[in-house]
């Protein structure tokens, strides 16, 4: 007497309708230049939205921010530089506008020690200005101290 594998049989099945439902519920189906329109304008009243609230805006761009200013903060060190902020901790924290209405934004944080010449260690606080639509950094500051 022959043995069936039911599982075998049991998980092709599935497969089958899977890619079947996957298939009747949203392959193959555009969406209709009304629909599109809808969509464009519902993405674009939200992006307008964000760009007004100071909140929003900055945390849609403090990643990217931090990647961007990262190099040309470095750049301000005389000697040496390290920085003191954890893998997951964001390296500018806090935002400001720079200018509402051009969208741009100053970020600021101080998880950075510059080295002075005589081998000490100092903790700065560091400004970056940064243009989120054109992804450009404008300055970079820093002063000793902590937020």
């Amino acid at each position: 007497m022959e043995k069936k594998n039911y599982a075998t049989e049991n998980l092709v099945l599935g497969a089958i309708l899977l890619v079947g439902a996957y298939w009747y519920f949203g392959w193959g189906k555009d969406p209709s230049p009304a629909e599109k329109a809808a969509s464009t304008a519902a993405i674009e009243r939200e992006e307008a939205e964000c760009a007004a609230d100071l909140d929003c805006w900055a945390s849609k761009w403090q990643v990217r921010a931090g990647r961007d200013c990262q190099a040309p903060i470095q750049r301000l060190a005389k000697n040496n530089f390290e920085w003191t902020d954890g893998w997951s901790e964001p390296k500018l924290p806090r935002a400001l506008w720079l200018d509402k209405m051009q969208k741009t934004v100053t970020y600021v944080g101080d998880k950075i020690k510059f080295q002075n010449g005589f081998g000490a260690w100092i903790i700065h606080t560091y400004e970056c200005d940064y243009d989120p639509t054109t992804h450009t950094v404008l300055s970079v500051r820093a002063n000793p101290g902590q937020l």
